[in-house]
């Protein structure tokens, strides 16, 4: 089942969203767009990072109590 779109076509309208898309934002959106983006994924990171060492720790404390 298809969309009834080439993959070429898809490209087209990909590359011309963005360009429209461009031309309608300043510089400084742009910026403060891009630097929102810079903020959210070093905040992933480090929810990531929070979730990965609550694990470890869990882990630990499981361990730890276990053979009493």
């Amino acid at each position: 089942m298809g969309l009834g779109y080439t993959r070429k076509e898809l490209g087209k309208l990909h590359r011309q969203f963005y360009e429209e898309r461009l031309a309608r934002n300043t510089e400084e959106e742009a910026f403060l767009r891009a630097l929102m983006s810079m903020i959210k994924a070093t905040l992933d990171v480090i929810a990531a990072n929070n979730r990965k060492l609550e694990e470890d720790l869990r882990v630990l404390l499981n361990n730890h109590k276990s053979p009493e």
